[in-house]
């Protein structure tokens, strides 16, 4: 749990730093080496107890899948190749991602149990904490020690969800646990709120849906709806509601009036899709815009074009399929709503975000270590009940 913390909590140093306030050179030798770090111990264990052999894919759906990444990745060198470019980042989608992300993580986490959302809640919260206690709240929207409301408000984000998903799967239901945790989760509740994301909102909004839903459907159970509905009868009548209108009601209405809902995203989609090609226009591309992307789709097609930008549209899509399809088939198993709840929280802020890259933040992390568990989670689970936890 502790290396998975630490990586997470490390990628999303990255959302201390933007174009107007660029990280700190130390910060950024940091995260690299902490990251470096804790990869290697990772790769380590992974070489102890597995050795190095060829996994098997659970499914063919599932293996068509990691065709279509490694066909995207095929498409990124060739982009970067054909504008002169050292194949950097389509290199790292070929060989790193499949390799660290999708086989050594998952299979660390098959060997010590179900704990990404542990790792993810406590490396989200902590940013949290230090943001209220070095930051004070003087004016909104707030964004703590992030370069960017939006940064915090998805820190905040992440941590209500993996937050909630603890809540409902603590072991033993001890109640000082469980108010703590409720206590963390309203926290960064107002997190969110006092950041005016309103795409964190949207995120937490549709995830609590999917909770309900899956509950309901799937459980047969009543409660986590009926705790929902009282959370909300609560804040409604609490400080929470002023600060949710001031930030949040107050922001929508703003750009609503202006015409202008998205913010002056919109104006840069049209201008990619208008300038779009089969293999893009360079790493550099974004440098002409005031502001970036907005959009990891709109990103890839820019830079890498039409080609790379399709084959990412249908891996994020049959992700979202097979991640459903895995709920279905292991309906007694409470954590296989978590790889689901993790995608469609990824899919949602790259709408917004760019959010692939080297290394990426916390959640593209977490995006890519449940897609490897989807992608090879029968293979893994046989081999794991012949190793011995770590």
């Amino acid at each position: 749990m502790l290396l998975f913390t630490i990586i997470y909590f490390s990628a999303s140093i990255v959302l201390m730093g933007n174009q107007y306030r660029p990280l700190a050179p130390g910060l950024i030798y940091v995260r690299y080496a902490c990251i470096i770090v804790c990869f290697t111990i990772l790769i380590l264990v992974y070489f102890r107890k597995k050795g190095l052999t060829i996994t098997r894919f659970p499914s063919f759906f599932a293996f068509y899948i990691f065709i279509i990444w490694v066909l995207f990745s095929l498409s990124v060198i060739l982009s970067e190749i054909l504008h002169d470019s050292f194949p950097t980042q389509g290199m790292f989608f070929l060989l790193v991602v499949p390799f660290i992300y999708y086989t050594v993580m998952p299979y660390v986490t098959n060997l010590s149990g179900p704990i990404i959302h542990y790792s993810l809640f406590a490396a989200n919260f902590i940013y949290i904490l230090i943001s209220f206690i070095t930051v004070p709240v003087q004016f909104l929207p707030y964004y703590g020690v992030v370069a960017n409301p939006n940064g915090f408000g998805q820190i905040g984000a992440i941590a209500v969800i993996s937050g909630i998903f603890l809540l409902f799967t603590l072991p033993g239901r001890r109640k000082l646990t469980m108010v703590l945790m409720c206590a963390a989760i309203v926290l960064s509740l107002v997190g969110v709120i006092l950041s005016s994301s309103r795409t964190s909102i949207l995120v937490i909004g549709m995830v609590t849906l999917i909770f309900a839903a899956y509950s309901i459907v799937i459980q047969k159970n009543m409660k986590p709806l009926l705790m929902i509905i009282l959370a909300g009868i609560i804040g409604w009548f609490s400080p929470i509601k002023e600060l949710f209108i001031t930030g949040m009601v107050d922001k929508f209405s703003t750009f609503y009036h202006e015409g202008d809902l998205l913010n002056g995203r919109l104006g840069i989609w049209e201008i990619v899709f208008n300038d779009s090609a089969l293999f893009g226009n360079g790493e550099y591309y974004f440098q002409k815009f005031f502001e970036g992307a907005h959009n990891s789709i709109v990103y890839i097609l820019g830079v890498y074009g039409i080609v790379p930008a399709l084959l990412l549209t249908i891996f994020l899509l049959l992700l979202i399929v097979i991640g459903f399809l895995n709920i279905l088939k292991n309906k007694n198993d409470k954590f296989a709503i978590f790889p689901f709840v993790i995608i469609v929280t990824f899919f949602l802020f790259s709408m917004t975000e760019a959010m692939f890259g080297l290394i990426g933040n916390g959640i593209t992390i977490a995006f890519y270590h449940v897609v490897g568990i989807l992608l090879f989670k029968a293979k893994m689970k046989k081999e794991a009940k012949n190793s011995s936890p770590i």
